[in-house]
């Protein structure tokens, strides 16, 4: 399968580009963490140690 990808070209909107891919990634962990069935101190715990992990690289 050929994909083509067109990328924004000016600064603005690969920025925009940026924020909505964010947005998704983070719908879909929560979408995640909400199928787990995590106590509501379970879920902060797994949130924080994603933020810890995002912090490190």
């Amino acid at each position: 399968m050929n994909v083509i990808v067109h990328y924004p070209k000016s600064e603005k909107a690969q920025a925009a580009l940026s924020k909505n891919i964010a947005e998704v990634h983070a719908q879909s962990v929560i979408n995640y963490m909400n199928h787990m069935h995590l106590s509501q101190e379970q879920a902060k715990s797994l949130v924080n140690m994603i933020c810890d992990k995002v912090k490190q690289n």
